[in-house]
């Protein structure tokens, strides 16, 4: 059986924490890029409805979907976002974490599924005009990128055992925490571009 010194535990702590730097810097430069690739299609909503070349921007029967689905989806990121927060803020082993994590999780699961629904039921085709354009482009960007945040945030769930990943790797995990909330950020910034502003 090995002996752990402490010179031993001082190199496993300071690898802990460099760990910790780079992923927090890693998710800030990642999320940086996400900005400006939302404000692209942010810059394509706006240009494309001042252009509105031949009235094309919303042509006849094209128009906002149903709200209520927009609403369940940007109230269920937003709980995603604030369930894994108050998570993070605890150690990753209490009791805490382990309970609002899952709850996260399926708070993820079901903003997917019902953004999934609503883009499946539209009522208008994805090339009917600009408003028809921007609205899939941006909601199916958003969408793909919470279903790879989903996936994530099952691994940490399911490597939030004492023999996990996410013991051992606490501020990685914690860090997570601003790429869930940029998210739902970005879905209350095109809810309100899609249904009010459109």
């Amino acid at each position: 059986m090995a002996v752990r010194t402490r010179p031993y535990e001082a190199a496993a702590e300071a690898e802990l924490l460099l760990d910790g730097r780079l992923v927090a810097i890693g998710t800030w430069l990642f999320l940086a890029a996400e900005v400006f690739f939302f404000a692209a299609w942010w810059f394509a909503f706006f240009y494309l409805r001042a252009l509105n070349n031949d009235q094309s921007w919303k042509p006849q029967g094209v128009g906002p979907p149903s709200k209520g689905y927009g609403t369940v989806v940007v109230i269920l990121a937003i709980g995603m976002a604030v369930s894994y927060v108050i998570a993070s803020g605890r150690p990753t082993g209490s009791l805490c974490f382990r309970i609002f994590t899952p709850v996260a999780l399926v708070y993820a699961i079901a903003a997917c599924i019902f953004q999934g629904y609503e883009m499946w039921h539209l009522g208008f085709g994805l090339t009917e005009g600009g408003y028809a354009s921007v609205f899939s482009g941006m909601t199916g960007a958003w969408l793909i990128q919470l279903l790879v945040a989903s996936a994530w945030l099952g691994s940490i769930v399911t490597q939030a055992g004492p023999a996990g990943d996410t013991i051992a790797r606490r501020r990685p995990a914690g860090s997570f925490a601003w790429i869930l909330v940029f998210l739902a950020a970005v879905g209350i910034i095109n809810y309100f571009l899609l249904y009010f502003v459109a």
